[in-house]
């Protein structure tokens, strides 16, 4: 008996499917490490939730700490700020370098820090007797002390990961797109790097309040191509000495349609259903059909809850959308069954892509981030 090596709902080990992103990654990497040099462009991946972002940015971070990068996680949303996440998590960190490394960054984490203005601005307030000045006034110090941490000889450079960053508060945002166009104006060699992850709304959120968006390099997640979903079914059981059979696999393929946490679930409720095999064991399509019983219980768990966190004007639009099919449906056509002007569900809409509730795959047209929720709305009255 051996336990699930699948975590649905946690943060994954491995992103099969994701070469593309990684492979763009350990590019910019590379720049940064071998020529150490400035990354100029913010990178943000953006999806809705359960598509693999944070196992994504996870996976970015373990291979830069791989290459001797001194890296920062911060999940933006905090009360204390972005920039104040920053510069603790840089306070931190650097406790356990040299001291000579130590000093050079300690003058600018005491001489700077970080405090709460008026309501969404923050301020960066020096120990000498200069005026606190707002943002984006003060980024110079923020900038000095990024070089200071990237040109610290611990370690090959910096990068700074944010995590949901669509949370993060306006002022926070402004001071490090700021600080990284004068970093990258002033031509020096900085090797640092800022990569993000954020929901599909991340682009007009930072968009409005940063106006500069060309130098933040926005990249969609989709799901998963079936060859993806394969090896994110079948590798985790492989190392473990069980195998799948071809049929087995097909159908749980089928039924996660490329959504990962649903790809996590089916397989793990495979394993579950064949006793958590030994090595030498095989998952059969039985076992699959088991595991999708189960499954089947835990998806409409999170379809009754998020139904029942949805407002009425939100659950007028998503049966709306439930009753035209089961992908992606226009905008249009939902405001037409609705009786209203597509203009009217701009709010809903909103509220549902904050929540995670629902996407927008391309211009136009609406779908539900996890397959089988439009199936749930229209059962809700049977």
């Amino acid at each position: 008996m051996q336990p699930s090596p699948y975590t649905p709902g946690e943060i994954a080990s491995s992103v099969p499917g994701r070469m593309l992103q990684l492979s763009e990654f350990e590019e910019r990497l590379s720049y940064l490490v071998d020529l150490q040099k400035l990354i100029g462009r913010i990178r943000v991946d953006h999806a809705p939730r359960g598509l693999g972002k944070t196992s994504l940015l996870r996976q970015y971070q373990r291979r830069a700490d791989e290459r001797g990068v001194f890296t920062v996680w911060v999940t933006a949303g905090e009360e204390t700020g972005l920039v104040a996440q920053i510069v603790s998590r840089i306070q931190d960190g650097s406790k356990s370098w040299s001291r000579d490394a130590q000093s050079a960054v300690r003058k600018f984490v005491e001489g700077v820090t970080v405090s709460v203005g008026v309501p969404g601005v923050v301020k960066l307030e020096t120990t000498s007797t200069q005026p606190a000045a707002p943002v984006p006034s003060g980024v110079r110090e923020f900038e000095d002390l990024i070089r200071a941490t990237a040109n610290a000889n611990e370690h090959q450079g910096l990068i700074i990961f944010i995590d949901e960053i669509q949370a993060a508060d306006p002022a926070g945002l402004r001071t490090i797109a700021f600080a990284w166009q004068h970093l990258q104006s002033e031509g020096t060699d900085v090797p640092a790097a800022v990569f993000a992850a954020g929901l599909p709304d991340a682009a007009d959120k930072i968009s409005s309040v940063v106006t500069f968006t060309e130098r933040l390099a926005f990249r969609p997640l989709d799901l998963l191509e079936p060859d993806a979903e394969e090896i994110a079914i079948s590798a985790p059981a492989r190392a473990l000495g069980v195998s799948w059979s071809p049929a087995a696999l097909a159908t749980a393929v089928d039924v996660a349609q490329g959504y990962p946490y649903s790809i996590q679930l089916i397989a793990d409720a495979s394993w579950s259903a064949a006793r958590h095999p030994d090595p030498g064991g095989e998952i059969t399509q039985g076992h699959v059909e088991q595991g999708r019983i189960s499954m089947q219980t835990d998806l409409t768990s999170l379809f009754r809850a998020r139904w029942a966190n949805a407002t009425p004007s939100e659950r007028d639009l998503m049966t709306a959308m439930a009753e035209i099919g089961d992908g992606n449906v226009k905008r249009s056509d939902v405001a037409q069954r609705l009786g209203v002007t597509p203009a009217s569900l701009s709010v809903p809409r909103g509220r549902l892509i904050d929540k995670g509730f629902i996407h927008a795959p391309e211009r136009g047209y609406l779908a539900f981030t996890v397959p089988g929720f439009a199936t749930f709305v229209r059962e809700l009255d049977d």
